[in-house]
């Protein structure tokens, strides 16, 4: 199996903590493939040359991610300052996201050619990449995390082209996302946070409940995690139950630190 990340690489920035990790929903995802036993996992995308670009090529070249199409170019690392309440939930302030690298780098012919062998392509919604994957996707799986702030129209407009929609969801959503699941066909994963999380597929619903930990360290990254976990479930059986709860089981273990991977 080969797994494809692009191409949100950032560092997170904790100026409380006076703490700066890597990170970016890209390399969190590509994090738990690692984590999970999936050998072949790259990254394409793009970092600035700074410190922050060759903390994150340090951190693939750990973890044996590939980065072969990962570029360095005239542009600071993306980064995101990141708050954590006394509950461990992550937060933003209208300062935090500095794009950077992520929001001026496009593919190249060879970085869409290098796709074409890759059996799962995850992307987040943001990325400036998006509309161009979608055109020229194939075979492949392609896994779209669309956060916490896109609408339902928005997720409509591509759902024909996207095989899994993660998207970070509150009650009142459910109703609107498991219309769009009967209408499309296409699985839909809503995560709630510590009301847990549920797949729509078809005419079918499956709900899985958070799993219980002892303490909230950081949500940072929890979400990416589940993301990956249950597409490899997925993939390799078909099962929505078992990877509801693979991914459950991945978000609690990033739960009890900080940063999005450790």
């Amino acid at each position: 199996m080969k797994i494809t990340a692009l191409t949100s690489c950032c560092v997170d920035i904790y100026p409380e903590l006076d703490k700066v990790y890597v990170g970016g929903n890209s390399l969190n995802f590509a994090a738990q493939c690692k984590l999970s036993g999936i050998s072949n996992v790259s990254i394409i995308g793009a970092v600035g040359n700074d410190k922050y670009g060759e903390c994150i090529e340090q951190y693939l070249d750990y973890c044996r991610i590939q980065r072969t199409h990962l570029y360095r170019v005239d542009a600071a690392t993306a980064s995101n300052k990141m708050y954590i309440n006394q509950q461990g939930d992550r937060y933003f302030k209208e300062d935090s996201w500095n794009g950077g690298a992520f929001d001026v780098f496009r593919l190249s012919e060879n970085d869409w050619r290098l796709l074409e062998s890759s059996d799962i392509i995850a992307m987040p919604a943001g990325d400036p990449n998006l509309q161009e994957l979608l055109k020229r996707r194939k075979d492949q799986l392609v896994v779209i995390d669309f956060l916490d702030y896109f609408t339902l129209d928005f997720i409509e407009q591509m759902i024909d082209d996207v095989d899994i929609t993660f998207i970070s969801a509150n009650d009142q959503m459910l109703d609107g996302l498991n219309a769009l699941a009967m209408k499309s066909g296409k699985m839909i994963v809503a995560t709630l946070g510590s009301k847990g999380s549920v797949a729509f597929y078809g005419n079918e619903s499956c709900f899985q409940e958070a799993i219980e930990v002892d303490e909230i360290v950081d949500t940072t990254g929890c979400g990416d995690a589940f993301q990956a976990a249950f597409t490899l479930e997925w993939h390799r059986s078909g099962h929505v139950k078992k990877a509801l709860r693979k991914g459950a089981f991945a978000a609690k273990k990033v739960l009890g630190f900080v940063g999005g991977v450790q």
